[in-house]
C-alpha cells in the first residue's frame, strides 16, 4: 500500500540512510531487552497456576527469543530522531496519566505501514510507516495511547489464559476425539469446529479492540494534544489499509527500460490472458472479513462518539512540527531501503517505478532501482527468484500488478543485468 504526497524538508541529494550496521549497538540493545523482559515475565508468572504458567512462560520464550533475534537482524532502528520524539510523546502521557507504570519501551520497526503494536510486556513496537503516514504528533500519540493501553488491560496476557482454557476444555477434547473416530464427514465437522473456535476467539480480539479504543482515548484526553486527531489516526489508518496503488502506465516501462545499450522490447509487456479461466469454484470456507482481528474502523469510531460525545465537537487539526515533517521525509526515503532490507525485492521495483512516474526524486529512485535490480538479477541466476517476486495471481492482484509481474518475469538474465548496472549507475 502506497501514498505519494510528499513533504520538502530533506531533499534526496541530502539524505543519508539510516545506519543499521552497527552491530554493537544492535548487541546491546538485545541485552537490554532480553533483561528487562525476563524481569517482567518473572512477575507476570505469580498471577499463573501449573499448566496455565507453563504455557505462559513457553510462549513468553518464543516470543522473546524472535524478538532478540529481530534486534540483532537489524529489523528495528537506533535512531535519535525518533527516539527523541517517542520519548517526548511517552514522557507526556505518563506525566498526564500518573497511574501508568513507569520505564515504557518503544522500538521503531523498518516496515513501511501504518500500525503498532504491544508485546504486553512494557515493551512495544511503532512501524516507521507510521511517521510516513500519519499528519502530526497528536496522531502518532493516539496510536501510542492505543498500545499501552492493550498492556494496562493486559491483553496479551488474557489471549494466553483464553488459548489455555481451549486446551482444558471437556466438551472440545469429547468433540475432537468424536470427529477422529467417525471418518463419515470428518473433514467439514472438523472444519466447523474450527470455524466456531475462530470466531470465538475473533470475537474476543474484537472486543479487546473496543476495550483499547476507550481506555486509549481516557489517557489521551488527559494531554495536550487534540482531541479531533485521536479520532483522524483512525481514519488515517483506515485509508491506509484499503488504498491501492493507481497502477502503472505502459509509458513508464518505456521511458525507464529503454536504455541506450538496451532498446524496449514490446513483448517484455506480453501477459497471459486468464479471461477464459473460472475462478469462480475458488470460494473460501470462510469469510476472511468476518474473521479480521479488528473490528471495522467506522465501527470503533461510531463506539468511540457514542462513549464520548466530546469527539464529535468540531476541533482545528493539529499542524505537524518541522520536527514530525522531517521524520516524515526520512520514513519517506527509507521506504525502498525498507523492501530490500525485507527482501521484498519486486514489490520494491514496483514502489519505485510509481515514484518515477510520479517525477519525484528521479536520481534517487533510479538508484535504488538498479540495487533493487541487482537483487534480482543475483535471484534469477541462483534459481531463486520465486522468494523474492511474486507470481501472478489473477484472483487477488490488481490488473496493473499482474503486468508489473509479467514484464519482470520476462526479462531475461542478461536483460536483468544490463538494467540492474545501467541504473545503479545513477548519481543522487
Amino acid at each position: 500500500m502506497f501514498s505519494f504526497f510528499s513533504v520538502g524538508v530533506i531533499s534526496a541529494q541530502m539524505y543519508v540512510p539510516i545506519d543499521t550496521a552497527n552491530l554493537v549497538l544492535r548487541t546491546k540493545e538485545s541485552k537490554m531487552y532480553e533483561e528487562g523482559a525476563k524481569f517482567y515475565n518473572s512477575l507476570a508468572l505469580e498471577d499463573y497456576k501449573n499448566g496455565e504458567r507453563s504455557l505462559f512462560k513457553k510462549r513468553c520464550e518464543g516470543m522473546n527469543k524472535v524478538m532478540k533475534e529481530d534486534l540483532l537482524s537489524g529489523k528495528y532502528v537506533f535512531d535519535t530522531r525518533f527516539k527523541k520524539m517517542m520519548d517526548t510523546i511517552v514522557s507526556e502521557i505518563s506525566t498526564k496519566n500518573i497511574q501508568l507504570p513507569l520505564g515504557l519501551n518503544f522500538y521503531v520497526a523498518r516496515d513501511n505501514t501504518l500500525n503498532a503494536s504491544s508485546l504486553g510486556n512494557k515493551y512495544f513496537v511503532v512501524n516507521m510507516g507510521s511517521f510516513y503516514f500519519l499528519q502530526n504528533e497528536d496522531q502518532l500519540s493516539a496510536i501510542i495511547c492505543h498500545e499501552i493501553a492493550h498492556y494496562i488491560l493486559k491483553h496479551v496476557l488474557k489471549d494466553i489464559q483464553y488459548q489455555y482454557s481451549l486446551k482444558k476444555q471437556t466438551e472440545l477434547k469429547n468433540e475432537i476425539s468424536m470427529i477422529k473416530e467417525n471418518n463419515e464427514n470428518k473433514s467439514d465437522k472438523a472444519y466447523n469446529k474450527l470455524k466456531n473456535l475462530l470466531y470465538k476467539e475473533e470475537d474476543l480480539n474484537k472486543q479487546q479492540e473496543y476495550e483499547a479504543d476507550s481506555l486509549g482515548y481516557v489517557l489521551y484526553k488527559n494531554t495536550r494534544y487534540k482531541r479531533v486527531d485521536y479520532i483522524n489516526s483512525f481514519k488515517l489508518q483506515q485509508a491506509y489499509d484499503t488504498i491501492r496503488p493507481l497502477g502503472l502506465h505502459l509509458d513508464t516501462y518505456k521511458k525507464v527500460f529503454s536504455l541506450p545499450a538496451q532498446p524496449f522490447k514490446v513483448e517484455w509487456l506480453k501477459i497471459e490472458d486468464f479471461s477464459k479461466y473460472d475462478y469462480s469454484k475458488f470460494k473460501a470456507k470462510y469469510n476472511e472479513d468476518s474473521l479480521s482481528s479488528h473490528p471495522d474502523t467506522e465501527l470503533r469510531i461510531k463506539a468511540l462518539l457514542k462513549s464520548f460525545p466530546e469527539l464529535a465537537i468540531a476541533e482545528k487539526e493539529m499542524v505537524a512540527t518541522a520536527n514530525f515533517d522531517s521524520l516524515s521525509t526520512v520514513a519517506k526515503f527509507e521506504q525502498p531501503y525498507v523492501f530490500e532490507f525485507q527482501e521484498e525485492y519486486g514489490l520494491g521495483v514496483y514502489f519505485c517505478l510509481f515514484r518515477l512516474q510520479q517525477k519525484e526524486n528521479v536520481a534517487y529512485y533510479n538508484n535504488r532501482l538498479g540495487v533493487l535490480f541487482q537483487k534480482i538479477y543475483e535471484a534469477r541466476k541462483a534459481y531463486t527468484l520465486n522468494r523474492y517476486l511474486e507470481r501472478m495471481d489473477p484472483k487477488d492482484q490488481s490488473v496493473s500488478y499482474q503486468q508489473f509481474l509479467s514484464f519482470m518475469w520476462n526479462l531475461n538474465l542478461t536483460e536483468l543485468k544490463n538494467i540492474a548496472d545501467y541504473y545503479k549507475e545513477a548519481r543522487l
